[in-house]
């Protein structure tokens, strides 16, 4: 599921930290940490924020694809004990 963005002074982004672990862990492994930026807030610097044009993009090209492939294997590993049993 696709986080919601945030606006401060019409920036529109994500917190990392935010997001549920399984984007997290994904995101910090495959996205260019470059994209990560720095918001300077009336309550202090927000270190971990991604630009929400760059999170939708990162999400419909990478993690829509990683949760894809994680399903197919599932499913072939679900199939796969059963076709092991038949020729025993």
């Amino acid at each position: 599921m696709q986080a919601r963005s945030e606006n401060y002074k019409g920036i529109e982004y994500v917190r990392i930290s935010s997001l549920p672990v399984s984007q997290r862990e994904t995101i910090y492994k495959s996205l260019n940490h470059n994209l990560i930026i720095t918001i300077l807030r009336e309550d202090g610097l927000v270190k971990d924020c991604l630009q929400y044009r760059h999170y939708i993009t990162w999400y419909e090209n990478v993690f829509d694809a990683l949760v894809e492939e994680n399903l197919a294997s599932m499913r072939a590993s679900s199939i796969a004990p059963s076709l092991r049993l038949a020729f025993k």
